[in-house]
């Protein structure tokens, strides 16, 4: 099955016992509604894995990990 464009993210940090994996995708592309690996993710924490236009710029995109809280990105295990 074809996969909508995303990057992979891995994250190291000191303190942390493992690495942390997580996608990006991009929030207007019409493939995000088929690809299987986003199906997977409750559509209420999807919005932690779009970048998204950042205001004030035309083209330039933005994207935040968030390691803990509310709004925490989503990870993977690999």
């Amino acid at each position: 099955t074809p996969q909508a464009p995303h990057l992979v993210v891995t994250v190291f940090m000191r303190g942390l016992l493992k690495h942390l994996v997580t996608r990006i995708y991009f929030a207007h592309d019409h493939a995000n509604a088929e690809d299987p690996v986003l199906k997977l993710v409750p559509v209420e924490r999807r919005h932690t894995l779009m970048a998204r236009e950042r205001a004030g710029s035309k083209g330039a995109l933005e994207w935040n990990i968030i390691l803990q809280g509310q709004d925490e990105t989503v990870f993977f295990d690999c």
